[in-house]
C-alpha cells in the first residue's frame, strides 16, 4: 500500500471536487431547446412546412394538452400527425437534472433526448446541441483536469526532474524557456509546471509501470489516445467544429476513456 502525503491527499480531494463540479453541477438543462409542438390531429404536411420554415427536425405531438410523442420532419406526409407520431422510448427520456457528462454517454446510443421537467416533456436535445458552449466548457474542463492529475503524478513519481530522460533536448529547452519567462514575472513555479500535454504524454508513456497504473494497455494505444485528445482540446480552444475529424461516437468513446484514466489517477 502506497502512503500518500497529506498535501498529496488534499490535492486529490481538490481535484475530485473540481471533477464533481464538471460532472454533476452542469446539467442537460444548459443545452436543451424548447420542444415546439403540434396537435395529434393536425395536417401532417402543414406541420412539415412549419418545421421546414423553423428548421426543426423533430416536433412534439400533443393530445389534450399533454405531449404524448414526437414526429420527425422527414417522415411526415399525407394525413394527420397521428399517422406519423412516435411514442417516447424510455431510453430517449432524461430528467432536467441529468448531468451533462452523463447526457453525452446517453447520446452515444440515440440521436435525440427529450427532457422532463416535473411530469411534462418540455425540451429536446440533439447532436447539434453538442456544439454549444456548456459542452465545450465541460470537455475542456475534463481534459484540463487530466493534465492537472498528470502533473501531480509526474512530480510524485519522478524525483529531481528525472522525467527529463523521456523528453528530447528541444522539448526540455522549450520548457526551460517558458520557466525563465514565468520566473521573470515572479511566478512561484517549478520546471515541471512548464510541461505541455505532449510532454506529459511522452513522460507517462515512456515509463511503462506508470502507464500501466493509469490503465494504458500499450504505448501505441496510449499515443493514439493522446493524439485524439490533443486534437479535441485544440478544436475546443479555437472554437472549431467538434465533429470535423471524427464521428460523435468516437468523441464519446474518447471522453469515456479519459474518464477511466481520471479514475485511475485518483487512485495514485
Amino acid at each position: 500500500m502506497v502512503v500518500i502525503p497529506v498535501q498529496q491527499r488534499d490535492n486529490v480531494s481538490n481535484y475530485q471536487s473540481l471533477r464533481s463540479l464538471f460532472e454533476k453541477n452542469i446539467t442537460v438543462y444548459s443545452i436543451a431547446e424548447v420542444l415546439d409542438t403540434c396537435n395529434l390531429h393536425d395536417h401532417a404536411l402543414l406541420i412539415r412546412d412549419k418545421m421546414v420554415l423553423k428548421d426543426y427536425d423533430v416536433i412534439g405531438v400533443e393530445e389534450n394538452g399533454m405531449v404524448i410523442g414526437y414526429a420527425l420532419r422527414d417522415e411526415l406526409g399525407e394525413g394527420t400527425c397521428k399517422e406519423y407520431f412516435r411514442s417516447f422510448s424510455p431510453s430517449e427520456l432524461v430528467s432536467d437534472s441529468t448531468p451533462l457528462l452523463q447526457t453525452l454517454f446517453i447520446l452515444k446510443n440515440t440521436e435525440r433526448l427529450f427532457m422532463i421537467e416535473g411530469n411534462r416533456i418540455t425540451k429536446v436535445v440533439t447532436l447539434a446541441d453538442l456544439q454549444k458552449p456548456p459542452i465545450r466548457m465541460l470537455l475542456f474542463g475534463v481534459i484540463s483536469l487530466l493534465e492537472m492529475h498528470l502533473y501531480r503524478i509526474i512530480n510524485r513519481y519522478f524525483r529531481d526532474e528525472t522525467w527529463k530522460k523521456h523528453l528530447s533536448v528541444k522539448r526540455i529547452y522549450l520548457a526551460e524557456e517558458l520557466f525563465l519567462q514565468r520566473k521573470a514575472r515572479n511566478e512561484a513555479i517549478q520546471l515541471s509546471d512548464c510541461l505541455q500535454l505532449c510532454d506529459k504524454r511522452d513522460i507517462v508513456l515512456g515509463e511503462q509501470p506508470l502507464s500501466e497504473l493509469l490503465g494504458i494497455v500499450s504505448k501505441s494505444k496510449g499515443k493514439d489516445f493522446f493524439k485524439k485528445l490533443e486534437i479535441l482540446r485544440n478544436n475546443l480552444a479555437h472554437s472549431q467544429d467538434l465533429n470535423t475529424q471524427n464521428s460523435w461516437n468516437e468523441m464519446f468513446s474518447l471522453i469515456e476513456q479519459t474518464e477511466k484514466i481520471l479514475e485511475e489517477c485518483e487512485k495514485i
